[in-house]
């Protein structure tokens, strides 16, 4: 082409979550001589993050939808589908790469009536039950297989992600990428030693010597806090005499219930919920093993920053989270909502420290020169440039 290509990353919102990175980093490695690039999104746009990472924010154009919410709304999602033909039909996009769920199916409806040529589906995460209701979880999957006939390309997080789509035979015509996740592990690794771990521990009034489960996850729903509070109670009666503690790290809707919960439970003299944290890697570094309890993930970036850490993990097997935990090699996997298996593998950490070191060494060298934002930005430029080829 004798001119950029024009592409329209579209998202529901910028937070601190891997999708929304993901994109972002993407956005800020593509080389702006060759592209022209815009990122639509909803009101919600942590200004802070965007900085963060696109360092020189004029190479982008920002188009704010103010109805392109991450939920499902009968009233907005209309008016956000009738917005976003509007804009990909003035702006003439070659490519349009939606991302996460609700937004990547409105999104690739408005590129087909808009007449975009290059549509792309980033799969960041699972469709297949996404709500507690089997018509809704039906209806879903229907408007995935629906935009799956007129999607070029699915850009996917995991092989396991993208082997659940084509199982369930959604974009039979599309072609399939797995392009891992990019991130800059060098934060995490070797926090142990960087950060004084007493002084963090006496600042969450924390004991010295104790025993630390983490987790760093938004409070929602699906990522299962409750089964990782019912877990950790039981891990509690079964070691009365152990000094243990459950540090929580992140913000969301579910917050003041999961709180009241834990004092439920009798568990609020043990468990930190320490809300929203820029350092979350100075947090991790006090963690002695780390518990993922979501219902569903694309791949959990936090897994690969606590194997970078050298921090074990303890795992329900959803979607992409075997591709980062090898089973009782850098962690363990349990079954979805397995309590007593949570517990169970939490307390065989807490007796077996040997087993918890040799854990914690091959998780470093598992995500050793993995990872990596730039192999994240090199395979994506190279998809595009292979779908623009075919264009001329």
């Amino acid at each position: 082409m004798n001119r950029k290509i024009r592409i329209a990353h579209t998202i529901s919102r910028v937070s601190s979550g891997g999708a929304e990175e993901n994109t972002l980093f993407t956005i800020n490695g593509l080389d702006k001589q060759r592209y022209s690039i815009d990122l639509i999104v909803s009101e919600e746009l942590n200004q802070e993050l965007l900085k963060n990472i696109i360092k020189d924010g004029s190479s982008i154009t920002i188009r704010q939808v103010r109805e392109l919410k991450g939920s499902l709304n009968l009233l907005s999602d209309p008016i956000a589908l009738f917005k976003l033909i509007k804009i990909f039909k003035r702006e003439k996009y070659d490519i349009v790469h939606t991302h996460a769920i609700k937004p990547g199916i409105l999104g690739r409806i408005a590129a087909k009536y808009a007449g975009v040529p290059i549509i792309i589906c980033g799969l960041h995460g699972s469709a297949f039950q996404a709500f507690n209701n089997k018509l809704l979880d039906w209806l879903l999957i229907y408007f995935e297989k629906l935009t799956g006939n007129f999607t070029n390309v699915y850009i996917s997080v995991s092989d396991i992600l993208t082997e659940k789509y084509q199982n369930e035979r959604i974009g039979i015509n599309a072609k399939y990428y797995t392009v891992f996740s990019g991130m800059d592990l060098n934060t995490f690794t070797d926090i142990k030693n960087r950060f004084n771990l007493k002084d963090i521990k006496k600042e969450l009034n924390i004991d010295s010597d104790a025993f630390i489960v983490g987790n760093v996850a938004r409070l929602e729903e699906v990522k299962g806090h409750s089964y990782l509070l019912d877990a950790f109670q039981m891990v509690k009666e079964i070691k009365k005499e152990s000094n243990i503690v459950l540090v929580i790290v992140g913000e969301g809707k579910e917050k003041k219930h999961l709180q009241e919960y834990a004092k439920k439970l009798g568990l609020e003299n043990c468990v930190i919920f320490t809300g929203y944290r820029k350092d979350i890697e100075k947090i991790m570094s006090i963690m002695d093993i780390f518990a993922l309890s979501s219902l569903r993930e694309g791949l959990p970036r936090v897994l690969v920053q606590a194997s970078a850490a050298g921090i074990p993990s303890i795992a329900f097997n959803v979607d992409g989270v075997s591709e980062i935990i090898n089973d009782n090699y850098n962690g363990f996997l349990i079954e979805p909502k397995d309590v007593n298996g949570l517990a169970e593998k939490i307390i065989k950490y807490i007796d077996n420290k040997e087993l918890m070191k040799l854990h914690s060494e091959n998780g470093k060298k598992f995500t050793k020169g993995k990872w990596t934002i730039e192999n994240m930005v090199k395979q994506t430029d190279k998809i595009y440039q292979e779908l623009v080829q075919k264009l001329l």
